[in-house]
């Protein structure tokens, strides 16, 4: 399946993600930059698709495993479920939970905050003070520059019918961007995967897929990087399964291999870095057709990145995850 341009007269506001406080400050030539692929965002095979147990829990070692699906109704375990009425309690005693938090939200920030309760209504105050900020997402000519040259973009799905997003991290030194643009963009496409390609209970994670372009340390956009991962830690839970970095230098995979024993099980278990731009890890998750040529698959390079098109309506998933 190729890509299909879209002419921009034939985007409709109703067709993008642009929100009812976006509308004034959105021109119509920039609808693009918005638009919603319905084949992309939502193929039919979703569905039909139930995630089974080794896809809603990530198993990290012996007894560790970090939950990736917060099912709409559950169930929970009964650590979870014990963990979310102290929650509940702490924030009744403390004029109450906040309107936009929901068990399934309130159930992430447990997990990431391995079930600290002072901890975790310190991250879902600062994250709700957060949110206001950043939004709403409107796009100025950097992020736009950023999009067209592929920055950030949305190619494919893997066999459990996760997007796989894709970074290239030489646009920015191409484009000579600021920190705070380059951490924005990661923002807007988070909330863009979140909002149109997820599902509920069925599809909350994504894989990552960065390709390094052969940087050295002092050429590669450190600053970003570091504030990208440290608002990521406080404000992204449970959303991406696996961390490829491609193409990445001897020397700064040498500086991985001596830090990584320090780091979090679960950043270390989730994390792959290799000197290539192939890895066998990566394509034995997804069907050939989903992946770009460049990283081993079968689907030709992008050379339009934005919006997201659907490579591929070959999935590959496991027909005792999908109903008749």
């Amino acid at each position: 399946m190729e890509t299909v341009e879209v002419d921009y007269d034939d985007v409709d506001i109703k067709d993008t993600c642009i929100t009812p406080d976006m509308v004034d400050l959105v021109e119509k030539e920039d609808y693009i930059y918005y638009y919603i692929d319905p084949e992309a965002a939502k193929p039919d095979i979703v569905d039909r698709y139930t995630p089974e147990d080794w896809t809603i829990f990530f198993n990290h070692g012996k007894d560790e495993k970090e939950r990736m699906i917060y099912p709409i109704e559950g169930p929970y375990t009964e650590k979870e479920e014990e963990a979310y009425e102290q929650l509940i309690e702490q924030f009744e005693a403390n004029g109450g939970v906040p309107d936009e938090m929901d068990k399934r939200r309130c159930m992430r920030f447990l997990v990431t905050n391995h079930f600290k309760i002072k901890d975790t209504i310190t991250n879902i105050h600062s994250h709700l003070e957060w949110r206001k900020k950043i939004k709403p997402m409107v796009l100025n000519e950097t992020h736009k520059n950023m999009l067209d040259e592929g920055y950030i973009y949305i190619h494919g799905r893997d066999k459990c019918l996760r997007p796989i997003c894709c970074a290239n991290l030489g646009v920015i030194n191409k484009l000579g961007c600021e920190v705070d643009d380059g951490v924005f963009m990661n923002w807007f496409v988070c909330f863009y995967l979140i909002e149109n390609f997820l599902c509920k209970g069925k599809v909350e994670n994504w894989l990552f897929v960065a390709d390094y372009c052969g940087l050295s340390l002092t050429k590669l956009p450190t600053k970003t990087l570091k504030k990208i991962m440290t608002e990521a830690q406080e404000h992204l839970k449970c959303r991406v399964r696996m961390f490829f970095y491609f193409n990445v230098t001897f020397g700064l995979r040498a500086i991985w291999t001596m830090v990584s024993p320090f780091l979090d099980k679960i950043i270390k278990h989730k994390t792959i870095m290799t000197g290539e731009l192939k890895d066998d890890r990566f394509l034995s998750l997804a069907h050939p057709s989903q992946i770009e040529e460049k990283f081993g698959g079968e689907a030709s390079n992008v050379s339009q990145f934005w919006p997201p098109y659907c490579p591929s309506a070959e999935y590959d998933v496991q027909e005792t995850s999908l109903s008749s």
